[in-house]
């Protein structure tokens, strides 16, 4: 049975228990034993299958295109709930203590960093023989072919690749994680498991290995001084297009390990092109008072999300524009950020006195974005406000607009009805609990009909 475990030792209590569970679980593996092999055990339950999402509604443009260019509008249906995953039940933690006879075990140092201060709990995987099968192989006296296909399949599990240092979420907050890499001496590993089972008082053979470093190591961190999560930022993509998914993708791994040493961060500038060549596809936008097919559509979705992450980290925001109408995707409406290239960017002074880190991921199952950023500790914590509508506008009449594209007499939905509005946020730093400074971002939404191309007669 293969196992892992954390030594305790050095850890701190604060990130303890995450830690215990963020180890890597290396599963049974059956295979004949050395001895007579017990029954089989009970097949477990299988697990209730997540129900499918229900199918989304048509999905809504994003605008790519400059004013008078036009973000598309809210649709009146509701967006869908994230579909809900069964819990994965957590594997058993090796053999009680009583029934091992000998574990074949790889200690290695696991370094990371908890607000700054390097810490080095033990990395422990192991390989357990029961208490049977360790008698009969001590019996023999040798390495079986049985014992020696195990031990194979457990080195195969010993991570070869070592993974550059970055952040990584907790149960209880973030630690800085570097993952090294190892490689295993299999003969003279072999040989410390052949001397355990010659020698009837060993209980542990250890396993030789060479430490593989990365190239990104807590370090490059430290030295910077980043070591404080600043915040994040989220929204849901429920609905989207294949196109428009796709730029998101695009447009989000520009901020997926990214580091920004600079004193203004400008969106237009980290993203780079919006071009066919640099990955981004074709998809709908709004263009004027109607839809038409762009490169880039989606990108809006990336630019919102990054606004959310710096505005909620409480940087000093120099550019940004709302969307001129309410889009459904970007709900809490009054916290998105349209751009256009060249011509509107979305910008924020960096006034955190070093550099940021970003870190991005996203779960289209979820249909879920996340942008992180780490810098230098703060002496303040930021509050933002849930959204105020101030006024709302009902939407005017459905617009139709005649469109060769669509056969005579009929006609095809582009655009959904979303009433205008005027929301502000607020955000308020504090420090030891009390408010010292706020601002606040307003936002003016035009209210936006339902848009139908028509066939025109032939």
């Amino acid at each position: 049975m293969f196992t892992c475990a954390w030594d305790t030792a050095d850890v701190n209590r604060s990130v303890l228990p995450a830690l215990l569970g963020a180890a890597l679980l290396l599963g049974t593996v059956a295979r004949a034993q050395d001895t007579v092999p017990p029954a089989p055990a009970p097949v477990p339950a299988t697990p209730p299958v997540a129900p499918a999402p229900p199918v989304s509604p048509q999905p809504v443009p994003d605008p790519v295109t400059p004013p008078p260019a036009e973000p598309a509008p809210a649709t009146p249906a509701p967006v869908a709930p994230k579909p809900v995953q069964p819990a994965t039940p957590k594997p058993k933690g090796g053999l009680a203590p009583a029934s091992v006879g000998l574990q074949v075990t790889l200690d290695a140092p696991l370094p990371l960093a908890v607000d700054g201060v390097k810490k080095y709990p033990n990395f422990n995987l192991t390989f357990d023989l029961d208490a049977t099968r360790t008698a009969a192989l001590r019996a023999r006296g040798t390495i079986t072919q049985s014992l020696d296909d195990d031990l194979r399949k457990f080195f195969a599990r010993i991570p070869a690749k070592a993974t550059d240092a970055h952040f990584e979420e907790f149960a209880e907050g973030w630690a800085l994680v570097q993952r090294n890499g190892y490689t295993v001496d299999v003969e003279a590993t072999r040989a410390n498991v052949l001397a355990a089972l010659k020698d009837p008082s060993a209980k542990r053979a250890r396993v030789v290995f060479q430490t593989i470093m990365p190239k990104r190591t807590l370090d490059f961190f430290l030295k910077q001084g980043i070591t404080a999560h600043l915040a994040d930022g989220e929204t849901n993509y429920y609905g989207s297009s294949a196109a428009r998914v796709t730029n998101i993708h695009v447009g989000a791994s520009h901020f997926q390990d990214v580091l920004l040493s600079g004193k203004e961060v400008s969106f237009n500038r980290m993203v780079g092109p919006i071009e066919t060549s640099t990955g981004f596809v074709t998809g709908l936008v709004i263009s004027g008072e109607r839809t038409a097919n762009g490169v880039g559509g989606g990108i809006c979705q990336v630019s919102s999300t990054v606004f959310r992450a710096l505005y909620n980290a409480g940087l000093p925001v120099v550019e940004r524009r709302n969307h001129s109408y309410q889009v459904h995707y970007y709900d809490p409406q009054g916290l998105d950020a349209t751009i256009y290239q060249p011509s509107q960017d979305l910008r924020f002074t960096n006034d955190t006195g070093g550099a940021l880190w970003f870190q991005t991921e996203w779960d289209d199952k979820a249909a879920n974005l996340r942008v992180s950023v780490f810098g230098k500790p703060r002496d303040f914590t930021v509050q933002v406000e849930k959204p105020r509508t101030l006024s709302s506008t009902p939407a005017p009449a459905d617009r139709l607009i005649p469109d060769a594209s669509v056969p005579a007499g009929q006609r095809r939905q582009v655009d959904w009805a979303a009433p205008g509005a005027t929301i502000e946020v607020t955000r308020n730093f504090l420090r030891d609990g009390k408010v010292f400074r706020s601002d606040t971002l307003r936002s003016v939404y035009r209210p936006w009909p339902n848009i139908f191309l028509v066939g025109a007669k032939r």
